[in-house]
């Protein structure tokens, strides 16, 4: 930095005027290339980093991941159909929840075309949600459909933002269009509500209201429609966060044996997500 006390006034203002031009200019760069995204003639952008593209490649072109999915809801099809038959759970009387980003739909072509962009909800929301971007992956269609003809509910609980809508439609009525044009099954979606939530990536409020019936907070979520009191048997995420009480920062501090861990294939199914989560505010060790 030059030394102030040397620099003609009129010198250093103009120095400071050109950073200033200079930062308002890339910061305005930024926001055009995000907002271009809304433009199907939008061009992509570059990665922010080699680490990211190469975990979105994987979850685009691994046939692990193929497997994987396949292999979670393959196992979570025996798990419900094995308690339903040992408790003689009523029609109605039980369901499941599932996440729905990278849990029941695929958003990697987004992450792939628009690395830049991915910290600006309103830009997800816009042309993922809005214009319908995702596809089913692989076992949900037949998983859902599954609980359906047994008699259960599923309930999609998403970090969605619920408030969300601009010209072309709202984030309720496009995710469970969506949802349904991919064929998966769905009897209620819950959504975050960004605009008052003081916490909208909490889940568990949504979880209690969707067990419950009622402890609906519209000052915390937003729902496509209200279900009876239902007992849930199963939750299936990408997140550790998308089961009940589970946080990412204390879960860090705990062995892989504790027994915390020990619901996960038995009620609990995970998915894999190396292009974000939770995981991502973690110290590299």
């Amino acid at each position: 930095m030059e030394n102030i006390a040397l620099v003609n006034p009129k010198s250093y203002s103009k120095i400071i005027m050109k950073k200033l031009l200079t930062t308002i200019f890339i910061l305005s760069l930024a926001t055009i290339l995000c907002a271009d995204i809304l433009d199907s003639s939008a061009y992509p952008v570059p990665a922010k980093d080699e680490t990211l593209k190469q975990a979105i490649k994987w979850y685009r072109v691994s046939a692990e991941k193929k497997a994987l999915y396949r292999q979670a809801f393959a196992l979570g099809t025996r798990y419900v159909e094995k308690l339903v038959k040992e408790q003689k759970l009523e029609p109605k009387t039980w369901g499941v929840v599932l996440d729905v980003d990278e849990t029941a739909l695929d958003n990697s072509a987004y992450y792939a075309k628009y690395m830049n962009c991915l910290d600006d909800e309103s830009v997800f929301e816009a042309h993922v949600t809005i214009q319908g971007t995702s596809v089913a992956l692989p076992g949900v269609k037949e998983f859902t459909q599954k609980v359906h003809d047994l008699g259960g509910y599923v309930s999609m609980v998403t970090n969605r933002d619920g408030s969300f809508e601009d010209k072309e439609g709202n984030v309720v009525d496009a995710t469970i269009k969506m949802l349904k044009r991919e064929g998966i099954y769905i009897d209620q979606l819950v959504t975050a509500n960004y605009k008052d939530a003081k916490n909208p990536s909490d889940k568990n409020p949504r979880f209690k209201a969707v067990e419950t019936g009622d402890n609906y907070d519209s000052s915390l979520m937003i729902w496509s429609n209200k279900l009876p009191a239902h007992k849930v048997i199963a939750y299936f995420g990408d997140n550790i966060q998308d089961f009940p009480l589970l946080k990412q920062k204390k879960l860090m501090d705990v062995l892989g044996e504790s027994d915390v861990f020990n619901k996960f294939g038995n009620g609990y199914f995970i998915l894999p997500n190396p292009m974000y989560g939770s995981w991502e505010s973690n110290e590299f060790k």
